[in-house]
């Protein structure tokens, strides 16, 4: 049997605070969104960083992230020998890529985008989430794989003052 080693693996815990954030700013009728970091030579998802505050911008069809706040989660990343791997962010119904997604998405070959869909009551499976990624333009993949066996992630928050425990 063949792996795909582009596609990552989630801990089943992984999946939990990525809906929280969405559920909760969801009700509020605002986009959010969440960062998934892997070690640098693996796909195994390590680290859940959701959005802060400082530099990041939420509404009804908005979630923006400051350079600086980016800049702080790739250092954070780097001195810890992470690789920032995928974003995911809400969308109060379907799960697409908007044109603005697809132009101003981190786009860097292989980088993994997924849309979580209702985000008032987002669906649990990652599976019936909108999946794509970066390959000289965004194409669609299939969803990660889930393992229960994997040990707990590490959740923290990012924003332009840093990166701290969540």
């Amino acid at each position: 049997m063949t792996t795909d080693t582009r596609k990552l693996v989630l801990p089943a815990g992984a999946v939990d605070p990525v809906l929280q954030e969405i559920r909760c700013h969801g009700l509020a009728d605002q986009e959010t969104g969440a960062l998934l970091l892997t070690g640098r030579s693996d796909m195994q998802v390590l680290v859940v960083v959701a959005a802060g505050t400082a530099g990041i911008v939420r509404g009804p069809g908005l979630f923006t992230v400051s350079a600086v706040a980016y800049d702080r989660l790739f250092t954070f990343a780097e001195e810890r020998s992470y690789r920032v791997r995928a974003m995911i962010h809400s969308h109060p119904e379907e799960a697409f890529l908007s044109r603005i997604d697809r132009a101003y998405s981190l786009r860097v070959p292989g980088f993994v985008s997924a849309v979580v869909p209702t985000y008032a009551a987002p669906p649990a499976d990652p599976a019936s989430w909108g999946w794509w990624r970066f390959e000289q333009d965004w194409v669609p993949c299939t969803a990660p794989v889930v393992d229960p066996a994997l040990p707990p992630v590490r959740t923290v928050v990012f924003d332009e003052e840093g990166v701290r425990e969540y």
